[in-house]
C-alpha cells in the first residue's frame, strides 16, 4: 500500500486583526515541498508525520510524504494571497505524490482565512472534488479544533491529540497511521456542544477534562468504536458553527451516536465546573514575596502568542515594575514591540512598551536575533524564531522585546538572549499551557493573570457576533441545542 502524507499546521485568532503572511511559514515557521527534505524534517524530531511515516513503514507500506507547513506563530486570519499560495502549491504536492491508495492529513482544525472560515475543510473538498481523489483519507487534529461536517465527510477517520499541554505529537501520528491500515467501512458522528471552555482549564493529568478522556478511552472499547476524539475548541473565534464537540469513528451509526451523545451530554452537564485560574496582581505579588526553590511562571493568559494574540501586552511590566528593585532574584519579562527596538537602537533613552506605551528607562543587554530550538517536552526538532530582539534591564527585571511571537513556550526562548530562567525567581509566558511541557511543570507554578489581548479569557469582554452569544459562559443556558451529524 502507497500513503502519501501531509502536515499542516496553522491556528487563527479572529479577533486578532493582523493577517498571516506566508512568511509566517517560509521564514518563521517550516515550508517544506521535497520529500526528501520533508523526511529529513520529520527524522529530527517527534511530528505527527514522523509517527505516520515510521508506523506505516513498520507495516511494509511506501510512503510519500508531499507538504508540510507549520507556522512560527499564530496570529488572525491568514491573508488571500497566504491561503492562495498554501491551497495551490498543497495541490500541486499532492498531483505529484498520486497515485496513492490512502492519504494522511495531519491538520490542526481551526485555521481561518479571508473569506473561509473552515480552511481544513476547503482542502478536504480540493482533495475529493477537484483532485478526484477517491482512495482512503485520514485525519488527525489539534484537540483544540473546530470540527464541521466539511471535515469529516470526505475522511474515513479521525484521531486527535490527547494531552494539554501537546506532548503526544509523535503518537497521534503513530494512531493515524493505525487507523489507516483498518480498511472497514466507517460512519463519522460529530455532536456539537455549545460551549466555550478556558484552555487554563484543559489538562489530560488531572481534572474533569482529565475524567473526560478517561471516560472516551473506556467507551471505546467497545468493538463497534474505532476512535473517540474531544475538542474543547480554540474559543478565540468569531465563525459560523463555532462550539466545543466530540467526534466518533464508528463501525456502525448506532453506536457512535450512542457513544458520543453520551459524552456531549455528560460534558454539557459540567459547564459550571470549568475555572479560568486567573489571580489578581497583588496576589501574584505577595506569592513573588516568599521564597521559592523553582521559577515561578507568569502565565499572560490574555496576551498568548500560542493562541494567536499579538503579544503586544505589558501588563506585566507595568505591574511589577515599581517593584524592579526588591525582588529576591531575577524576574525575566516579555513583551512584542517592533518599534520599541527601533527606538532602542537608534539611542532612545526611554522606550514606550507594549500596547500600553508604558514609558521606562533601562540598559541595554543584548541585542541580535532570538532563534531557538526548545528543549523541553514538545516541538522537539524544531526551530522558532522570534526576530530581532533586545533585552532591558532595570534592577531585577530583565525585559525582552522581540519584533514577533512565537508558538512556543520554553526556556530556550530565553537561553538564547544570554538570561537563566531555570535560575530566575519568575518567568513570563505568552502561553496558556503549553509552558507546562516546555519548562516540565505542574499547573501549581504558573501565576495566571488577565489584560489586554485576543485571547482573554474572559469571554464576554470579547466582540463575539451572532450565534456566539449564545454559547456557554456568555450566555448561561443557552438556547442553540446539543447538535448530531453523521457522515452519509
Amino acid at each position: 500500500m502507497k500513503v502519501a502524507l501531509a502536515q499542516f499546521i496553522y491556528e487563527s485568532n479572529t479577533f486578532n486583526p493582523q493577517e498571516a503572511d506566508l512568511d509566517c511559514f517560509t521564514a518563521h515557521g517550516i515550508w517544506l515541498t521535497e520529500p526528501t527534505a520533508i523526511r529529513r524534517w520529520a527524522q529530527s524530531g517527534d511530528s505527527q508525520l514522523a509517527g505516520s511515516v515510521d508506523a506505516l513503514a513498520s507495516a511494509g507500506c511506501t510512503t510519500e510524504p508531499f507538504f508540510v507547513a507549520v507556522c512560527g506563530t499564530p496570529s488572525g486570519r491568514l491573508s488571500c494571497e497566504c491561503y492562495e499560495n498554501i491551497r495551490t502549491t498543497f495541490a500541486d504536492c499532492l498531483r505529484r505524490a498520486l497515485p496513492a491508495d490512502a492519504l494522511i492529513l495531519h491538520f490542526h482544525g481551526a485555521v481561518c482565512a479571508v473569506g473561509v472560515d473552515d480552511v481544513e475543510g476547503d482542502l478536504l473538498t480540493l482533495i475529493r472534488d477537484e483532485l478526484h481523489f477517491t482512495g482512503r483519507i485520514i485525519l488527525s487534529l489539534d484537540l483544540h479544533a473546530n470540527v464541521t461536517p466539511q471535515m469529516l465527510q470526505p475522511v474515513e477517520s479521525l484521531t486527535a491529540y490527547r494531552t494539554f499541554p501537546h506532548l503526544d505529537f509523535y503518537e497521534t501520528g503513530e494512531r493515524a497511521a493505525q487507523l489507516c491500515l483498518q480498511p472497514q467501512t466507517t460512519m463519522r458522528t460529530l455532536v456539537k456542544i455549545p460551549v466555550l471552555i478556558p484552555p487554563t482549564a484543559i489538562q489530560h493529568r488531572s481534572g474533569s477534562f482529565a475524567h473526560l478522556l478517561a471516560a472516551a478511552r473506556d467507551l471505546e472499547s467497545a468493538p463497534e468504536i474505532i476512535d473517540i476524539s474531544v475538542f474543547p475548541v480554540q474559543p478565540w473565534l468569531d465563525i459560523t458553527g463555532l462550539s466545543s464537540s466530540v467526534a466518533v469513528t464508528s463501525t456502525t451509526p448506532e453506536s457512535g451516536a450512542k457513544v458520543a451523545q453520551q459524552l456531549a451530554e455528560n460534558w454539557y452537564a459540567q459547564r459550571d465546573t470549568w475555572k479560568t485560574g486567573l489571580l489578581t496582581w497583588p496576589e501574584i505579588t505577595a506569592t513573588l514575596a516568599q521564597p521559592a526553590a523553582d521559577p515561578w511562571l507568569l502565565v499572560d493568559t490574555a496576551d498568548a502568542t500560542t493562541g494567536g494574540s499579538s503579544g503586544d501586552s505589558a501588563t506585566a511590566i507595568i505591574n511589577l515594575w515599581p517593584q524592579r528593585h526588591d525582588f529576591s532574584g531575577e524576574v525575566l519579562l516579555w513583551v512584542v514591540d517592533p518599534a520599541a527596538i527601533s527606538a532602542v537602537l537608534s539611542g532612545a533613552t526611554t522606550v514606550h512598551l507594549g500596547q500600553q506605551k508604558f514609558p521606562l528607562s533601562a540598559d541595554r543587554s543584548f541585542f541580535g536575533e532570538c532563534r531557538f530550538s526548545p528543549r523541553g517536552q514538545a516541538y522537539h526538532g524544531q526551530e522558532f524564531s522570534c526576530g530581532q530582539a533586545v533585552v532591558l534591564r532595570s534592577g531585577r527585571l530583565s525585559i525582552v522585546v522581540t519584533e514577533q511571537g512565537c508558538l512556543c513556550a520554553d526556556p530556550a526562548f530565553y537561553e538564547c538572549l544570554g538570561l537563566a530562567p531555570s535560575a530566575a525567581l519568575a518567568v513570563q509566558v505568552k502561553s496558556l499551557m503549553g509552558w507546562q511541557a516546555g519548562y516540565d511543570v505542574g499547573s501549581e507554578r504558573g501565576l495566571a493573570f488577565d489584560g489586554p489581548g485576543s485571547t482573554s479569557l474572559n469571554f464576554a469582554q470579547l466582540p463575539y457576533s451572532g450565534p456566539r452569544r449564545d454559547l456557554f459562559p456568555l450566555t448561561p443556558t443557552p438556547s442553540i441545542p446539543i447538535e448530531l451529524w453523521q457522515s452519509t
